[in-house]
């Protein structure tokens, strides 16, 4: 089933041919970020972190939230949205692909990468993530292969050509019992499997992200990110983008079954929760800074509410993150109507963009130290921050390869198999 099968012929034809055009884009300006170096960006010596470590935090967050919505599915046993399960594992592995791609940008020396695993420092947080990434990918790869094995290996005996040596090649050589008994032994032997590895992946999948968050909270020179609050806000925002992300796929790419409407309606359900819960929490970071008065935290927020780019909060953060998708999924003639929970899913999923934005970036414009920002006068010890032109390609070229590589995998892999249909 194709992620634009609903789109007529010419339109999917016009869809594909965007995003390798945008992909090409993308490839274009890293391979000049790799051969100029870092001053590409507009980044300086006080804000080393931009726009490609939000999208970063943006996408680890979007990836724990789809597998932990999946956890719902095979461990807590919410089996009334089982249709959303391989969905949201692959949204969960392609999200994470797409986070580390960005962090690997952003490093000074990215072809040192491979330094992180032979001279492995146990005392930095940013070693013990990526240890924790390669779990997260392989607890990922084995729940997908266990649930669709038996439909890879079908295919690979009904299809014919490349797609028949592919899928051949994806079943690893599994034959799929014949008989109902023996597939009905073979589903739940998978399920046990899924289930066990899932159990396992939970506290995996909340380290990815709270560690994530922990890389923050223990920079003590930036009170705005120096709290234990911080790994919570990070999760609980990973399950509102997991649920916004499923709310949409599923409302305008989801099989349109009998189930169909209660899926919708259940995934927008839980997104409204998590916003709720995640609007409060970050309320109360906002009410504690502004109380506690501290100059420096207090001059974040100013930034944020009211600083050079205040649209990234008033707009991204408040409107389309919370105001229009609560309002919708709460909203008694919209909330009814799966095309609108769609829009509300894509919204947040939008919104939460501008969350990671306004998360990274206004913490490092505030100078630690009172008037550091005029005591040297030169552009790379400047205060001010907006991406270049490299950067916005970039992002919006790998954000395409990474839509389009899951776009691709939709459209081949059986997304909704014949163990959902029974």
């Amino acid at each position: 089933m194709s992620l634009v099968v609903n789109l007529p012929k010419q339109f999917k034809l016009a869809y594909y041919v965007l995003l390798v055009i945008l992909s090409l884009i993308g490839v274009i300006a890293i391979v000049v970020r790799l051969i100029v170096g870092i001053k590409v960006t507009a980044l300086t010596s006080p804000i080393p972190w931009g726009m490609w470590v939000a999208i970063y935090i943006y996408f680890v967050g979007l990836s724990a939230g789809s597998f932990l919505l999946s956890t719902l599915v095979y461990v807590f046993g919410m089996h009334q949205y089982e249709k959303v399960g391989r969905m949201a594992l692959l949204s969960a592995l392609f999200s994470l692909f797409a986070g580390i791609l960005f962090i690997w940008i952003d490093l000074g020396h990215p072809e040192r990468f491979w330094l992180l695993f032979v001279r492995w420092n146990p005392t930095s947080v940013m070693a013990w993530e990526f240890f924790f990434y390669l779990f997260y990918i392989v607890a990922i790869t084995f729940e997908l292969w266990f649930l669709m094995r038996c439909d890879l290996a079908s295919l690979a005996e009904r299809e014919s050509g490349w797609r028949r040596k592919l899928f051949k090649l994806l079943s690893l050589g599994f034959r799929c019992p014949k008989t109902a008994f023996e597939r009905q032994r073979c589903h739940a032997q998978s399920m046990r499997v899924v289930r066990t590895i899932g159990i396992i992946g939970i506290p995996i999948a909340i380290i990815v992200h709270g560690g994530t968050g922990a890389i923050f909270a223990v920079v003590a020179a930036r009170p705005y990110w120096f709290t234990p609050l911080l790994p919570v806000i990070f999760l609980v925002s990973a399950m509102a983008s997991g649920a916004a992300l499923m709310t949409f796929l599923y409302s305008f790419f989801g099989e349109r079954d009998k189930d169909y409407s209660e899926i919708v309606r259940g995934m927008a359900n839980l997104t409204l929760l998590f916003l709720i819960v995640d609007f409060l929490l970050i309320g109360f970071e906002f009410l504690v800074g502004l109380y506690g008065r501290i100059p420096e935290h207090v001059e974040v927020y100013r930034q944020i509410l009211f600083g050079p780019f205040p649209y990234t909060f008033w707009v991204g953060q408040l409107m389309f993150g919370s105001l229009i998708p609560m309002s919708i999924a709460s909203w008694r003639k919209t909330r009814e109507k799966t095309f609108w929970l769609g829009i509300a899913g894509l919204s947040a999923v939008i919104g939460i963009v501008a969350v990671r934005l306004n998360l990274v970036i206004p913490a490092l414009v505030v100078p630690v130290l009172k008037g550091l920002d005029t005591a040297f006068i030169q552009p790379r010890w400047s205060f001010c921050y907006f991406p270049s032109l490299w950067e916005w390609a970039s992002t919006i070229g790998l954000i395409a390869l990474v839509v389009l590589g899951f776009s691709v995998a939709f459209q081949i892999l059986p997304m909704f198999g014949e163990v959902e249909r029974k």
